[in-house]
């Protein structure tokens, strides 16, 4: 995927608006994560004019194949509930060839991609369109297998506006900058120094860096903990975390889950400090029941049965909510059958929302689809500003396995940053597009103090 020479020409003349500091020249293949800041400019974008629309809530995958030229990157959720896409010029190809673009050096520490974005808001219409977004991107001095990637402040016109990211104009309900920061590692390469790669130790969910092999804390090395086959990793209490997530006595406890990173996180990485994708919950349950698989994330699901289809679900919830904590499903089973009810409760590392901004989101099956709706305020009790209770049945409304004896379940905590919530909307509750654009404009204002 090469382009034109002319592009080159323009990536160079587009870069030489300020004096970069990156490292020009790389070459091989990185793989690793970033986090998404949308920024919008209700008028002309100056620094300090600009609104954070939202930011995504996990941190989410890239490559980077300096070799070949190209960059891809997936997309997300960002916080008021909308979904992301970078994708390639004209959004061809299939597969991952559609979230793939081509990548320039500039050669002054810079790199330029040609890409499409989309943002996916059926309510302003699902708007995409061709850009262009340029990188600085460092070797880190500490570890040569590490390159960290920030957006760089590049305008069409040369003149910088103080703001990371290129103007996206005509295009949005107001002109946006996509600012993407992240880093990642050189394949194959293992900075932990114990033969185990860093590309797999991201797979299992662990943390590469070579000052953090022990990534749950408990004092045993993550190696020592993988097990004989790395690849296929212990999990001595078979309860869905590996024992090098899980610390001390929790791996040897199937009533017990704990390490388990948010919306699909490695725990201790944060890409910035206000991503939740580094922090950690567990849960707990009672006799007779155990724990058998969990899994988090971000509040995803299919418009039809198969999950064929390319638009995602964006009817998460209302305006004003924010989705930071992603979900938690767990399945669990129990030893004997009863009738009686079952008290999960969970610890989340990051503090929730107070009680009067709480609301809880569960999946249900709805004709044939997962579809998450909004718990009863009454069906759960925030202990303290990390713990929930919520009280399920077997083969109760909560529960998405049929089977008696297995329960699967599935939660989401959400902020209401704007009050005035109602239970019956449910998701999507009937705002109009008009209203629900308004209210996210008003939830950005209200995050920066603009609006009392």
């Amino acid at each position: 995927m090469k382009l034109k020479a002319a592009l080159v020409v323009t990536a160079l003349l587009m870069s030489g608006s300020a004096v970069m500091a990156g490292t020009p020249g790389l070459t091989g293949v990185y793989h690793g994560q970033h986090l998404l800041t949308m920024r919008g400019c209700p008028s002309a974008c100056l620094a300090g004019s600009e609104l954070v629309l939202g930011k995504g809530i996990q941190n989410a995958d890239w490559s980077w194949n300096f070799d070949e030229g190209w960059v891809l990157i997936r997309g997300t959720t960002l916080t008021v509930g909308f979904d992301y896409e970078f994708q390639s010029i004209g959004n061809q190809g299939e597969g991952d060839n559609r979230i793939t673009a081509d990548l320039i050096d500039n050669q002054d520490g810079t790199y330029t991609t040609y890409h499409g974005f989309q943002i996916y808001n059926p309510n302003v219409g699902n708007p995409r369109t061709d850009t262009s977004t340029t990188f600085e991107i460092t070797e880190d001095p500490d570890n040569p297998n590490l390159i960290v990637i920030t957006t760089v402040d590049n305008e069409p016109g040369g003149v910088p506006d103080g703001i990371p990211g290129t103007q996206i104009v005509g295009v949005f309900p107001m002109t946006v900058q996509p600012d993407f920061e992240g880093s990642a590692r050189l394949e194959g390469s293992s900075s932990g120094g114990d033969g185990i790669s860093d590309q797999l130790k991201e797979q299992l969910g662990l943390n590469p860096d070579a000052d953090n092999a022990d990534t749950d804390g408990d004092g045993l090395p993550d190696v020592d903990e993988l097990g004989a086959d790395p690849e296929n990793p212990v999990d001595a209490d078979a309860d869905g975390v590996i024992d090098a997530l899980e610390p001390g006595a929790a791996a040897q406890d199937p009533q017990l889950v704990a390490g388990v990173a948010l919306l699909d996180g490695i725990p201790g990485r944060q890409v910035t400090g206000d991503a939740l994708s580094g922090t950690t919950a567990e849960a707990s349950v009672g006799e007779p029941w155990r724990f058998t698989s969990v899994a988090t994330g971000y509040m995803s699901l299919a418009t039809d049965p198969d999950g064929d289809s390319a638009i995602p679900d964006t009817t998460r919830g209302d305006a004003g909510l924010e989705y930071q904590y992603g979900f938690i499903r767990f399945d669990l089973q129990v030893s004997a059958v009863t009738s009686d009810p079952l008290t999960v409760r969970l610890t989340f590392q990051a503090p929730l929302p107070e009680s009067s901004r709480l609301l809880l989101y569960a999946a249900q099956a709805i004709d044939g689809n997962e579809r998450y709706q909004l718990m009863a305020s009454d069906a759960y009790q925030r202990l303290d500003d990390h713990t929930l209770e919520i009280r399920l049945y077997d083969n109760g409304p909560w529960d998405l396995n049929p089977v008696a004896g297995v329960l699967t379940f599935g939660v989401a905590p959400v902020e209401n940053t704007l009050g005035g919530h109602q239970e019956s909307s449910g998701n999507g509750g009937g705002i109009g597009g008009a209203a629900l654009a308004l209210l996210a404009l008003l939830a950005a204002c209200r995050r920066r103090g603009a609006v009392p």
